[in-house]
Order: structure tokens, then sequence, then C-alpha cells
């Protein structure tokens, strides 16, 4: 799992359908509203056991919303 604040390197996984490099395929993109305001995605991977993490909100995980699921 990562959370990443960088518009443009979600922009590129989606846009790869979910691949970067040599790194397993990303299995979901989730975007919420971190403890301090801001935008930010969290990324799970398809070898990730908890690939839901990001879904339950939390003070540090706010509104979360899936952007892009790997099908």
């Amino acid at each position: 799992m990562a959370t990443i604040d960088d518009k443009s390197m979600i922009d590129k996984l989606i846009e790869a359908n979910g691949y970067y490099e040599d790194d397993p395929r990303v299995h979901r993109i989730v975007e919420y509203e971190n403890v301090y305001g801001k935008i930010t995605w969290g990324v799970t991977w398809v070898n990730n056991i908890d690939k839901d993490k990001y879904l339950i909100e939390s003070i540090y995980v706010r509104k979360p919303r899936t952007i892009w699921l790997a099908k």
C-alpha cells in the first residue's frame, strides 16, 4: 500500500492501466482527503492482503472514493 500526493503519478498509473515499470499491477486507486484536508491517493497492488484499506473512513482517510480499479 502506498499513499501518494503527486497527481501526475496517479495519472501515469491510470494511463498505463495500473502498470508501472516492473512493479506488480495496481489493484485500486482511492482518492481521499487526508487528516490535513489535502487530497491524497491511496494505492494498493494485486498482491496486497488488505486491498480495501483506503476505503475505510477514519481521521486519516476522509471521504474515500475509488477512482480506478483493475478489471
